[in-house]
């Protein structure tokens, strides 16, 4: 008679409570959701400190936030799933048979490993990337947005799904030497945690989108409807010197710190500026103009004549560059734009730069390629240094126009820079930071329109009024 052999089987099975299962679940989904809304409010609270003197802040698409509350969800639901397998395994009653003892402990062990790594881990990226997006945390109005150097939503989207799926294949790894139809059960699963991660991410206790939105709506671009305009040449504006910053409409309205000002009111702020200024002898210091691309030209000369009047600061305008390579709110908080020339008596050697009808730019009444209108314009500086720029536009001209063709002249007089820089032998902060020791930019505007009893400015002493 043929022996009866006894099919070996390498999967132990290991009885469940009922009660430890049901109670396993609920407890499972509840401490999932808190602990989803736990990293939803965490990451809103980081980004309520990335608000930015112009109330920009770390904002989010709608299709954004989608993929970041899912990721968290799934993270949160994976992670009870973990707790769900401790619950239900942890304290088995077969005490004394080792196999199953064995099985138990490397099951209970490997969820115990992976998840507090991964949440060390997890936490302190998380953290440090926060951190370097707290622009409120930084001096005056220097910024640091890290999310606009390394987006990993543009740019590693996979990164989140594949810690998703390895994190939830390795919690199913154990569990392989005790269940017999293994794959039917972690598909269950993971249709469960999807259809729950769904649901969850529809959910926010705290509504944090409507108190951004309120905050940002403050910025002064929005507030006064400004729209600058973008232009081929930019220089960085720093904020050490920056002494005033204005924001002009279309309509020429004056904002100061959020709200409308008239000529008067600005007055004895730009006068007490400047005393400060003669205070600590830096004659870097400027006033930033943040202008609408639409503004007229006379509404620009009002401006310009009582800066000049009542200061004696530099002016700069702030602008976009022609390809941006960051969104605005980047080149709102980190300004980028042209420094104004100070009206100079005219020398012998003219340069004329003049703005047609049809915009095109004439040089010397000849047209040039816009790629070539730089370096023409260095090329006639160094004939004869004793050079004046003379900008003429046409007669509808607004500012976008006006700080284009100032754009290109003054490039070309920062090529001239450079070279005259290597004939002294002068180094580059020089260069980069006060270009004016070098060579003067000397430029002059023919206005199409009357400046004479433009504006009637205050006095400019107190007891002259």
């Amino acid at each position: 008679m043929k022996e009866k052999r006894e099919k070996i089987s390498f999967k132990e099975s290991i009885p469940i409570s009922k009660l430890r299962f049901w109670a396993g679940l609920v407890i499972s989904i509840f401490l999932s959701f808190f602990l989803y809304q736990f990293f939803i409010l965490g990451r809103d609270i980081f980004r309520s400190y990335t608000f930015t003197t112009n109330f920009n802040y770390l904002e989010f698409t709608e299709n954004e936030l989608l993929f970041y509350n899912l990721f968290y969800a799934f993270l949160a639901l994976i992670i009870a799933q973990t707790f769900f397998l401790k619950i239900i395994f942890d304290t088995n009653k077969k005490l004394w048979e080792k196999r199953i003892q064995f099985s138990r402990k490397k099951i209970v062990h490997n969820q115990n490993i992976w998840i507090w790594f991964f949440l060390f881990c997890f936490i302190k990226l998380a953290v440090f990337y926060g951190v370097m997006n707290m622009n409120s945390l930084y001096w005056r109005d220097y910024t640091f947005s890290i999310n606009e150097h390394l987006n990993f939503f543009e740019e590693y989207p996979y990164l989140f799904l594949l810690i998703i799926l390895v994190l939830f294949l390795q919690s199913w790894q154990s569990l392989r030497v005790i269940l017999h139809i293994y794959l039917k059960y972690m598909i269950g699963s993971f249709i469960f945690i999807s259809i729950v991660a769904i649901v969850f991410s529809q959910i926010n206790l705290v509504d944090f989108e409507s108190y951004f939105k309120k905050q940002h709506a403050e910025n002064p671009y929005i507030k006064g409807n400004i729209e600058l305009p973008n232009i081929p040449f930019t220089e960085a504006i720093y904020s050490r010197n920056k002494t005033l910053q204005l924001y002009v409409s279309k309509k020429g309205e004056l904002y100061f710190y959020g709200k409308k000002r008239n000529f008067s009111q600005l007055k004895e702020i730009v006068v007490a500026l400047n005393n400060e200024g003669f205070y600590f002898e830096n004659l870097n210091y400027f006033v930033q103009l943040n202008i609408d691309k639409n503004t007229s030209l006379k509404q620009l000369y009002k401006l310009k004549k009582f800066i000049t009047t009542y200061s004696d600061f530099k002016i700069v305008y702030n602008a976009y560059p022609e390809n941006p390579k960051f969104p605005k709110r980047y080149y709102q908080d980190n300004s980028e734009g042209i420094f104004e020339g100070k009206k100079v008596s005219s020398f012998e050697n003219e340069i004329i730069v003049q703005l047609t009808k049809e915009n095109e730019i004439l040089i010397n009444n000849s047209a040039v390629n816009c790629n070539e209108i730089a370096k023409n314009i260095a090329l006639h500086i160094l004939k004869d240094k004793h050079y004046t720029l003379v900008v003429r536009l046409k007669e509808d001209a607004v500012f976008s126009d006006y700080i284009n063709v100032l754009s290109y002249t003054r490039a070309g007089y920062l090529k001239a820079c450079k070279i005259v820089a290597r004939e002294k032998n002068v180094g580059d902060y020089t260069l980069y930071n006060n270009p004016e020791s070098i060579l003067p930019f000397n430029i002059i505007y023919n206005y199409a329109f009357e400046t004479d009893n433009l504006l009637k400015l205050p006095p400019k002493r107190p007891e002259d009024d």
